[in-house]
């Protein structure tokens, strides 16, 4: 299948999306931060990333401006829920600058796999 990368600080949302694209066959590559994540969408040139928008070192929206520079093929979905604010203008701006999707977390599995394969293409479940 795809090459993606996960960028999120939380281990747990990480291993929950991985597992979860794993599942469907993806090779999951993982960042716990945007500055960690940049480098590796650089050396990786994933299909797809999914970041968190609030994160240390580099957060979602910057990261997101600097993979759609470094490469504008790489699909980009953007997710968020730990904002005290409302975090769907936080998704919308992620829309607006280059994000290809959007999830709000919590998120069902079956939400990130409907996304994924839209976004690469894939018309039918895998095995």
């Amino acid at each position: 299948m795809a090459t993606i990368l996960v960028i999120d600080d939380s281990p747990a949302i990480r291993k929950m999306i991985g597992h979860i694209l794993a599942a469907d066959k993806h090779d999951v590559i993982e960042a716990a931060d945007g500055e960690i994540g940049f480098r590796l969408a650089k050396a990786h040139r994933p299909a797809l990333v999914i970041t968190d928008i609030f994160m240390p070192n580099r957060e979602g929206i910057e990261t997101i401006r600097g993979i759609r520079a470094l490469a504008a093929n790489i699909k980009i979905i953007a997710i968020s829920g730990g904002s005290k604010t409302d975090e769907r203008l936080y998704l919308d701006a992620a829309t607006v600058l280059g994000a290809d999707g959007t999830l709000k977390k919590p998120f069902r599995p079956t939400e990130l796999r409907d996304l994924v394969r839209d976004l690469l293409g894939l018309s039918i479940a895998p095995p």
